[in-house]
């Protein structure tokens, strides 16, 4: 039987649902990421946009990312909580951002993006996949993380 997981925005406006396990989380240290959090890095999990069960649609608002593509960076309109970034309007693939999840304490980063920009005194596992920068096929990224080559 699978998990649902739950999330929402700080005041409970927005609520999401989905069947778990939740997909591989990456975090990202880029500047914009950093803002948008006010804290160190984000952290993010791709998935289906169909694959989530939103009650309340939240606000949304375009700023064009590193790619040069059109991020669509979707937020509650009433307390402002970032929940998921997509491409696209409507979403196809989102990040949904791990924080908003009710109870994100099992979920660890499997990658880091922009360690080139991570801050002072954040120690990450060497285990994870860390790139300096972004990597050119980022879907294809996010897609292989947590999957190891077998020898």
């Amino acid at each position: 039987m699978r998990e649902i997981l739950t999330g929402g925005c700080q005041c409970g406006a927005v609520r999401y649902r989905f069947e778990g396990p939740a997909p591989a989380a990456y975090a990202c240290h880029c500047g914009e990421c950093k803002k948008q959090t006010a804290s160190a890095f984000s952290m993010s999990i791709p998935m289906h946009y169909d694959d989530l069960h939103v009650e309340v649609l939240p606000s949304s608002f375009e700023t064009i990312a590193h790619s040069g593509k059109t991020k669509h960076n979707y937020f509650c309109g009433k307390c402002g909580t970032r929940l998921w970034h997509s491409g696209s309007n409507p979403p196809d693939n989102i990040t949904l951002k791990v924080g908003t999840l009710d109870d994100p304490s099992g979920i660890a980063p499997q990658g880091h993006l922009w360690v080139s920009r991570k801050q002072p005194g954040i120690e990450l596992d060497p285990a994870s996949d860390q790139q300096l920068t972004q990597p050119d096929d980022l879907e294809a990224w996010r897609a292989n993380l947590g999957i190891r080559e077998c020898r």
